[in-house]
């Protein structure tokens, strides 16, 4: 399907097929909505970093084309993401790991307090291993993980940890180093999730 649309800029309207760099732009908006995606402002790809700062300078622009498409456009600090209008108030992919994710953010905050959307890390994959291997208490939060019943041993468990936060789109890894990765400001969306249900409870 041929997408169009127009943006004012200075008075004047510009197209966004007629200029490939805004084509490219909105593709990748266009890719995240479609894979229920965050748009992180710390995003180690510059393609979804160029998409966050069009948004940005676009906000009402974008939010006003997919409103006819019937998404919503949220932002929140240092990151986008869509909903569909009066049917979802999360992205699709996560509407049915809640409780993965209270797990894993028990885990991490007892592994290191520093952990947030506010610090990005680097974090070590071997760094974690290395307290698993030694806290009672992180084996039995490791051990009581639904998703992470198939893996034998512990740097299984970290790495199938550290995987799953990289697909939701929560963290990214550093340029090619497998072993290290960044939290990406998207966290603060599972931050406000178990703040609002430590708040009901």
């Amino acid at each position: 399907m041929v997408l169009k649309y127009r943006i004012l800029q200075k008075g004047s309207s510009l197209d966004l097929l007629q200029l490939e760099e805004y084509k490219d732009i909105f593709q990748v908006i266009e890719d995240c909505r479609v894979n229920g995606k965050f748009i992180n402002e710390n995003s180690s790809d510059y393609k979804i970093k160029e998409a966050y700062s069009f948004i940005l300078q676009y906000k009402q622009e974008v939010q006003s084309y997919f409103g006819i498409l019937g998404y919503s456009l949220i932002s929140d600090k240092g990151f986008f993401y869509f909903i569909i209008e009066g049917y979802e108030t999360i992205p699709k992919p996560y509407v049915n790991t809640y409780i993965d994710y209270i797990d894993i953010y028990r885990f991490l905050k007892l592994l290191n307090t520093n952990i947030s959307s506010t610090d990005a890390g680097p974090y070590s994959a071997s760094d974690i291993e290395s307290r698993l291997n030694g806290d009672i208490e992180l084996k039995t939060m490791v051990d009581k993980m639904n998703f992470l019943k198939k893996r034998s041993t512990n740097r299984e468990a970290i790495d199938s940890i550290i995987l799953r936060l990289k697909n939701d789109g929560f963290a990214q890894t550093i340029d090619n180093r497998e072993e290290e990765f960044l939290i990406l400001r998207s966290f603060k969306f599972i931050e406000d999730m178990i703040e609002a249900i430590e708040y009901e409870l």
